[in-house]
């Protein structure tokens, strides 16, 4: 049996070791519901839905690349401009994102999430953009629904590819 603090909550044992256990399943459903903010968060970007996006968002939510502030670089605060920032994006993409490893304190919490974006842009020749890095996220939950409340991209590498466009001929036909 449990020691911690649902243990200590209630003299009789049974009592406690319910306490503890629903205390522990708390702890899965809230794991879980981030693990499902994060899914919607990459397919609601990915498909271009800028209001279903947004919303995953705190009200005063923070979108921020690594090194940006509020006046350089991809630094998007509220969600109206979450939502045009994600419906106006300039290239069509996917995420690839593992498992979130989190940290929880009460209605906040913390993760790390580990990623691969690839997108094509629409400018002239269709470029393409391979980055892997990281997301270092805040979450608040409000209202019993958990939300991201900041969220800092950190690119570890990134590859561009001015072509865009899928080659001709095979890889025999170049000389070596």
């Amino acid at each position: 049996m449990r020691t911690g603090r649902a243990a200590r909550a209630w003299k009789d044992p049974a009592m406690a070791e319910i306490s503890d256990v629903i205390e522990r399943l708390a702890a899965v459903e809230d794991r879980l519901a981030i693990i499902e903010l994060e899914a919607a968060y990459a397919r609601s970007f990915d498909s271009r839905a800028g209001d279903e996006w947004a919303a995953l968002f705190t009200p005063d939510g923070i979108y921020q690349a690594r090194g940006a502030t509020a006046v350089r670089g991809n630094y998007v605060a509220g969600r109206e401009a979450l939502s045009a920032f994600c419906t106006g994006a300039p290239f069509d993409g996917i995420h690839l994102m593992h498992l979130p490893q989190c940290t929880f304190d009460g209605d906040q919490a913390r993760s790390r999430i580990h990623l691969e974006f690839v997108a094509t842009f629409h400018a002239e020749g269709n470029p393409t953009v391979r980055m892997v890095g990281y997301y270092d996220v805040r979450y608040v939950k409000l209202d019993g629904v958990w939300r991201i409340a900041h969220r800092v991209t950190s690119t570890m590498h990134r590859t561009d590819n001015k072509t865009g466009t899928y080659p001709t001929g095979t890889g025999f036909d170049t000389d070596l």
